[in-house]
């Protein structure tokens, strides 16, 4: 049972063996993101990890396989999960610089902003080797497509190709973090807006 439509399909009649070849070939990933996003907390990164595994488990019904990979719808959950954790915690978090608990929340705009440097990185890690190496390698490490050609041993095309999939990947992945709520996207902070 190793064709993942195969398993897809023997998921859906909650079929454990199934569900087992999914953990042990995700389980490291979804782990791997939550201990990344949450700092680097292995106690934090496995509650969440697993409250990712119980949310997939019970609301599989909602799985589309036309619209992606179990492996990202999944990855998906564990990022909501681990910026929810981390939203908990910066309410009780001390006052940046004071040292001390104020008991206030930290502002708005700076909860949006690490969120977004989260989704970022959560969006980054999500990707094959090669598509995230790439992107590293031109827009972190400033490399031109000819070093990085040179360097991975590709066509200049091929590296170009590959930067194109790779954006592309990267965009899909983060549009529901970045897209106009009036398109009918909503991010999760909008169903909190005042009705007109």
């Amino acid at each position: 049972m190793d064709d993942e439509h195969s398993l897809i399909r023997a998921m859906a009649r909650r079929d454990r063996a199934a569900w087992g070849v999914m953990y042990d070939r995700h389980v490291g990933d979804v782990f791997g993101l939550c201990h990344h996003l949450l700092g680097g907390d292995p106690a934090a990164a496995e509650e969440v990890c697993q409250e990712a595994w119980l949310i997939a488990i019970e609301g599989f019904d909602r799985f589309d396989g036309r619209r992606g990979r179990f492996r990202d719808w999944l990855l998906g959950i564990a990022r909501h999960r681990a910026i929810r954790h981390r939203r908990r915690l910066a309410g009780l978090a001390p006052d940046d610089g004071a040292g001390e608990c104020s008991g206030e929340l930290a502002p708005p705009d700076r909860l949006e902003s690490l969120e977004r440097a989260d989704a970022v990185r959560a969006a980054l890690v999500s990707l094959e080797g090669d598509r995230r190496g790439v992107l590293l390698d031109k827009y972190v490490h400033g490399l031109s497509v000819a070093e990085i050609a040179a360097k991975s041993g590709k066509s200049d095309k091929a590296v170009e190709s590959l930067l194109s999939r790779a954006r592309a990947q990267l965009r899909a992945l983060l549009r529901p973090y970045f897209s106009n709520p009036t398109e009918g996207e909503h991010h999760e902070s909008n169903r909190t807006r005042p009705a007109r």
